[in-house]
């Protein structure tokens, strides 16, 4: 952390100018690391901010010695051996500096954007001899067929992602790509699945990224995100005034009916004429 010459305000190490007073000098306050949970602490402190695990007496006792953290080593140029390297596929949020995985577009704790600090990053996988599925380095088996990894090739993929324009929204989608294209990256277990699969082949989470809905605050259904009128109850979204089309609304259901529906479709009951 920083500590601000001026007004004494504890900033983020990336910090350029004071959160408080916006001047530019400072004085570095060394910092350690918990050895149980990773997360970034004053030196003085005796526990941990985050988890409540010591960090002074319990933690020296079974040979680890707090050290300054570098963390923008840690995050750009680290993935170091020793106390201080960042475990696999993983790097550290800029502002709280927690763990994020290749997969996160926001930081978990803090939700800071953490996208660009995997982003373009390579990474391998077991390449199943069986099914030719990609695999995470540590398995045994493969995730899709469950035939042996022993002795498997690896290939190297490279992180990217994909924005989706959803109305108003922009979301961003993490992908492995290889020689064979994109794989979707399961949030939720890892697994890789081919860019087109609509749920994870692992855990069953939907890798699909819907279109935003609009929901009708008077009848509750669904409509597209650019609706101007409900589709069932034609309440207005913006306040303008519906258009000429007359149609009924059937008084067993409440459905709303064209003007020429003589039954409604809903539920059956005649149009009172």
């Amino acid at each position: 952390m920083k500590v601000c010459k001026n007004c004494g305000e504890v900033n983020v190490n990336d910090s350029l100018y004071c959160c408080n007073c916006g001047k530019s000098d400072f004085t570095v306050r060394e910092e350690t690391v918990c050895p149980n949970c990773g997360a970034v602490n004053d030196k003085t402190y005796e526990h941990c901010t985050n988890c409540g695990a010591p960090l002074v007496a319990d933690s020296q006792a079974e040979g680890y010695t707090p050290v300054p953290i570098n963390l923008k080593a840690e995050l750009y140029g680290g993935y170091s051996t020793g106390a201080m390297s960042v475990p696999s596929e993983m790097a550290r949020c800029p502002h709280c500096g927690a763990l994020v995985p290749i997969t996160a577009i926001f930081c978990h704790k803090c939700g800071v954007s953490v996208a660009n600090l995997h982003s373009h990053r390579v990474v391998e996988r077991k390449v199943c001899p069986h099914c030719g599925r990609l695999n995470k380095l540590e398995s045994d088996l493969c995730t899709y067929c469950f035939g042996s990894l022993a002795g498997a090739q690896t290939e190297q993929l490279q992180v990217t992602h994909e924005a989706h324009n959803l109305g108003e929204l922009t979301v961003r989608q993490a992908y492995l790509e290889g020689v064979n294209g994109k794989n979707i990256i399961c949030p939720n277990c890892g697994t890789l699945n081919p860019a087109e699969e609509p749920f994870c082949v692992n855990c069953g989470l939907k890798l699909e990224i819907e279109e935003v809905k609009k929901y009708c605050p008077i009848c509750g259904a669904e409509n597209p995100f650019d609706s101007v009128f409900c589709s069932k109850c034609r309440h207005s979204f913006d306040g303008s005034a519906p258009d000429g089309v007359e149609k009924w609304t059937c008084p067993s259901c409440d459905h709303v009916n064209e003007k020429d529906d003589l039954f409604c479709p809903n539920c059956g009951q005649k149009k009172n004429v």
